[in-house]
């Protein structure tokens, strides 16, 4: 065996969850290998909203700060203000204590990915798995180009169609029912001087789409115009619902190029995250906000997670996994449980009932309602976390 393709810890995916983990491990002295079937900077769908809790994680991570994201191009857009809007012509409109943040998914994925590379990381772009074996004691991953690598733990951050979490679940390794909490989102960045007309801070839009919402998020140079919605409740709707919505805001149908759809976790985050050396993370996991969708910072925290626990039980690799499913459990998928819970009770109302229970909250307790979106509240019962 060539001693060059062996490493501690292989990561499959160079997202925000793969990059994130690789960053941590390859500081601390790791040898660690990124695989992604891309070359970057790709193209990458998402309306890319930062919460609080998202900033306040990549100033511990990455000692960074949301100034030098905006001074290099990272974070595209800041507003306080926000409007959730009916497909019946009504609205709320508010202003946030703390802002959101926007970034365009192609440099933000491609600034992670280049810190852990300076940190270290061995970045391999365009190599396909299309095998892994050998998970008791190291892992065995073999790519398209006939490459054959070694790792005592892998990490699967391959996003929502995961080669990695597909294959465990082919050999019975894990057990979960992912397709009937999977959405699918339709979504098209369009030049932001072709749009005039909308105004530059978040809109989220219900109605147009059964247990689903649609967006406008604003970027300095793009605007995410997309919608979403549960495919075992909604698909049928998904295009039609995306039609409805265009011709409800005021863009010319000239501008909108053709969407292009993608995978979503809507519900289906995983308790069992891996097996034997092999952990899941980010989206991989089902790990997405099962309401508003949520998912960047459910990557970045996920990875964080995952690493320690591999720093942790470097030398006992069977305990790496339960002690990053007790981690993940305690505290993300407590969280994603009760946004579930709400989920199912908000979406089940008929006609507008939902966006009138969202926005009757909103206007009831406006605060503990914004804070728990930012993270400053759990979703259990609004409490100070």
């Amino acid at each position: 065996m060539n001693c060059k393709y062996r490493f501690d810890v292989i990561v499959i995916g160079a997202g925000p969850a793969g990059s994130t983990a690789a960053y941590l491990l390859a500081s601390h002295g790791y040898r660690v290998l990124i695989l992604d079937k891309s070359t970057f900077p790709r193209g990458k769908l998402c309306g890319g909203l930062l919460t609080w809790k998202t900033v306040k994680l990549l100033e511990n991570i990455f000692q960074t700060t949301t100034e030098f994201l905006k001074s290099i191009g990272v974070i595209t857009c800041s507003t306080f203000k926000y409007q959730v809007v009916s497909n019946t012509g009504t609205s709320f409109k508010s202003r946030l204590d703390y802002p959101f943040h926007f970034v365009h998914r192609t440099a933000y994925d491609a600034f992670w990915l280049n810190l852990a590379c300076r940190a270290g990381a061995d970045f391999r772009s365009g190599e396909k798995v299309i095998s892994l074996g050998h998970l008791n004691s190291e892992g065995k991953i073999t790519t398209d180009k006939g490459n054959e690598f070694w790792g005592k733990f892998i990490f699967g951050a391959d996003g929502a169609v995961s080669k990695v979490r597909g294959w465990l679940a082919s050999k019975n390794f894990i057990h979960s029912d992912w397709k009937s909490n999977l959405a699918t989102a339709l979504e098209v960045l369009v030049p932001s001087r072709q749009t005039p007309a909308l105004p530059d801070y978040p809109h989220i839009y219900f109605g147009h789409i059964p247990w689903g919402y649609a967006w406008c998020f604003p970027g300095n140079r793009f605007r995410a115009i997309g919608i979403c919605g549960l495919n075992a409740k909604a698909g049928r709707f998904l295009r039609n619902g995306y039609k409805t919505f265009l011709d409800s805001i005021p863009i010319s149908r000239e501008h909108i190029p053709t969407p292009a759809s993608h995978a979503l976790p809507y519900g289906n985050y995983l308790t069992n995250p891996g097996y034997g050396n092999v952990l899941l993370l980010g989206d991989a996991c089902g790990l997405a906000d099962p309401l508003l969708g949520e998912g960047i910072y459910y990557a970045h925290k996920s990875s964080q997670l995952a690493a320690e626990a591999v720093e942790r039980f470097y030398f006992e690799p069977p305990a790496a996994l339960p002690e990053y499913a007790r981690r993940l459990n305690q505290v993300i998928n407590s969280e994603l449980k009760y946004v579930y819970i709400g989920r199912q009770i908000i979406f089940s109302l008929p006609g507008a009932w939902p966006y009138r229970m969202l926005t009757s909250l909103l206007k009831i307790m406006p605060k503990k309602c914004e804070e728990t979106i930012q993270g400053q509240r759990s979703f259990k019962w609004f409490r100070p976390v």
